[in-house]
C-alpha cells in the first residue's frame, strides 16, 4: 500500500442528518455528498463521547474515555449544584461546592495521530478547532503536528476579529470557516510534494450559531427551518469542495484518503434530530451517531455503504496501517482498523461498543432528551445528560443512569428511535450487557460517581420543572 497522503475533515456539532448523503433535504451539500458517493458512506458511525472534549480526545489517542478522563473542557459537570443528585467534579455559577478533578488536557506522554504518521515520514497540519490543551504542553505542535493555525482550548469568534491566540486576524468580518479553508488549502499547495496529514476541525456548526449574511438571506426566502443554520452548513459543504478542487488541481486526489466525520451529534433546537432521540450531550443515538464518509479512488468503491458499526478510536489505527505508522507501545490502543471494509469485510472482530460520561450537563434543547418530569426512562431534569454508561452488542444497547442504578434497553435495528424500552421485555438481556458494561469500567478503570450530593434540593427540583430552563443552558460554559 503505497503512502497515501490523508486529510481528515472533522465538524462540530454536526447533526448525522444534517447532509444530503443520508437524507436530508433542507440544507445543501453537494460537495460533501460528491465525496460520500464517490467513496463509502458509513452510516452506523459512533463519537466515543457525546460532547466536543471527549470525542476529539479518543480520536487522537485511540482511546477510551476512561483512559484519557477529558470529559469537558473545564474538567466538570456544567449546571446548577442543586440539581445534581450525585457528588461530580462541578462548576456553577451560584455554588461552587466541588473541585475539578479531571484532566481538560491530554497528559504529556499521550500518543496522538500526527506522531504515529510522523514515524511513516508525514508532515502533519492542523488547522482549526483543537479543544486539549495548548501548546507547549497540549497543544497540536507538541503532539506531533508541524503547524497548527487556530488549535486552540477555546473558541474565538466565527467572525474576525477572532481573538484566538493561536490565529492572526484576518480582515475585519472575515468569515472563520472562509478563512480555515484559505489555511487548509495552502497547506496542500505548500506540502504536496510529499506524503501530508491535513486535520481540517471546522469550529462550524458549533454555537454561537453564526453566517453570512448573504447566505442567510438565502435560506430565508426558501422558508429554511433555521437559516443561520443552513447557511452554516452551506459554508462547510463548499469548504469541502475547496478542499477536493485543491486535490483534483494538484492531481494528488487519486492519492489521497480523505475521511469526513462529526465530533458527536447535532444541538436539539438547532437542527431536526429526527428519527433519533436526543442530541449533543446525551448517550442516546442524537448525541453519539454522527456522519461519516470516506473516499479513496482504487481502494475504497465508490458508491458504496458500510453498515458495521465504528467509531472514533477506529482512526488511529486505520491511519497506522495504511500510512505504515508505529503504533505506540506504552498506550493501549483500543481502536480497531478499518481497512477491511474497504474491501468489503462485514465486521470486525470487535462485536460491542462502550460509553462513559461521569458528569452533568445542563441544557435548554432537552425537550427531545428526556420528559421534564422525572419517569424510568427519564436521564433529569433540565440534563442533557445525568452521569451514564452505556453499551452497544450486535443491535442492543443499554443506558445505564448511575445516580438510580436503573438501565434502558433498545433495540436499535428496530426502534433507531430508542422510544421503546424493553428492559422489563428483556431483562436476560439487559443484564447481560450490563454485566459487560461493568466488566468493560472495571476494566478501563472508569471512575463512576455514587456519593449523594448533600446540596442536592427535591423541591428545587420540582419547582424548575415548571421553569424554562434556558437559563440552564445559557450559564454553561461552552462544551
Amino acid at each position: 500500500m503505497t503512502s497515501p497522503n490523508i486529510v481528515f475533515i472533522l465538524i462540530s456539532d454536526m447533526g448525522w442528518r444534517d447532509v444530503g448523503f443520508l437524507g436530508c433535504k433542507t440544507h445543501k451539500t453537494p460537495n460533501i455528498d460528491r465525496l460520500a458517493h464517490g467513496g463509502m458512506i458509513f452510516p452506523q458511525t459512533y463519537s466515543c463521547g457525546p460532547n466536543c472534549a471527549p470525542s476529539r480526545a479518543s480520536i487522537m489517542s485511540g482511546m477510551y474515555t476512561p483512559r484519557h478522563e477529558i470529559y469537558t473542557p473545564g474538567g466538570a459537570s456544567k449546571g446548577d449544584v442543586r440539581l445534581m443528585k450525585l457528588i461530580t467534579p462541578a462548576r456553577d455559577a451560584d455554588l461552587e461546592r466541588f473541585p475539578s478533578n479531571y484532566p481538560i488536557a491530554l497528559k504529556p506522554d499521550v500518543t496522538c495521530i500526527p506522531q504515529v504518521l510522523k514515524s511513516a515520514g508525514y508532515t502533519c497540519g492542523s488547522i482549526g478547532k483543537w479543544q486539549l490543551g495548548n501548546d507547549p504542553e497540549a497543544g497540536p505542535i507538541s503532539k506531533g503536528f508541524d503547524h497548527n493555525v487556530g488549535g486552540h482550548q477555546r473558541m474565538g469568534r466565527h467572525f474576525s476579529p477572532y481573538k484566538n491566540p493561536a490565529m492572526r486576524d484576518g480582515p475585519e468580518g472575515e468569515y472563520l470557516t472562509d478563512r480555515l479553508t484559505d489555511e487548509a488549502v495552502q497547506f496542500i499547495q505548500d506540502n504536496r510534494d510529499a506524503p501530508f496529514f491535513l486535520y481540517l476541525a471546522h469550529w462550524a456548526l458549533h454555537a454561537p450559531i453564526l453566517a453570512k449574511a448573504g447566505k442567510i438571506a438565502a435560506y430565508e426566502k426558501v422558508g429554511h427551518p433555521n437559516p443561520p443554520y443552513g447557511a452554516m452548513v452551506e459554508s462547510v459543504d463548499e469548504s469541502v469542495g475547496r478542499v477536493m478542487q485543491t486535490l483534483d488541481d494538484l492531481d494528488l486526489a487519486d492519492n489521497t484518503l480523505v475521511i469526513f466525520s462529526a465530533d458527536h451529534g447535532g444541538i436539539a433546537k438547532y437542527t431536526n434530530m429526527d428519527p433519533l432521540r436526543g442530541g449533543k450531550g446525551a448517550l442516546y443515538e442524537g448525541g453519539i451517531r454522527v456522519s461519516t464518509c470516506m473516499h479513496w479512488p482504487g481502494v475504497i468503491p465508490a458508491g458504496t455503504t458500510c453498515d458495521v458499526p465504528i467509531y472514533g478510536i477506529d482512526f488511529m489505527p486505520t491511519l497506522a496501517e495504511v500510512t505504515s505508522g508505529t503504533l505506540p507501545e506504552h498506550q493501549p490502543v483500543d481502536g480497531e482498523s478499518l481497512v477491511p471494509l474497504f474491501s468489503g469485510a462485514t465486521s470486525l472482530k470487535r462485536d460491542t461498543l462502550y460509553w462513559h460520561f461521569p458528569l452533568y450537563l445542563a441544557g435548554s434543547d432537552c425537550q427531545n432528551i428526556t420528559p421534564l418530569r422525572g419517569g424510568r426512562a427519564g436521564q433529569g431534569t433540565g440534563w442533557r445528560t445525568v452521569p451514564s454508561g452505556a453499551i452497544r452488542k450486535g443491535d442492543w444497547k443499554l443506558i445505564e443512569r448511575f445516580d438510580t442504578g436503573s438501565v434502558e434497553l433498545y433495540n436499535i435495528a428496530d426502534d433507531i428511535g430508542e422510544q421503546n424500552d424493553l428492559a422489563t421485555d428483556h431483562p436476560e438481556k439487559a443484564a447481560e450487557l450490563l454485566k459487560d458494561l461493568k466488566n468493560w469500567q472495571r476494566d478501563t478503570k472508569a471512575i463512576i460517581p455514587n456519593e449523594p450530593n448533600p446540596y442536592y434540593d427535591m423541591e428545587y427540583e420540582l419547582l424548575n420543572n415548571e421553569r424554562d430552563q434556558v437559563s440552564l443552558y445559557e450559564k454553561a460554559q461552552y462544551f
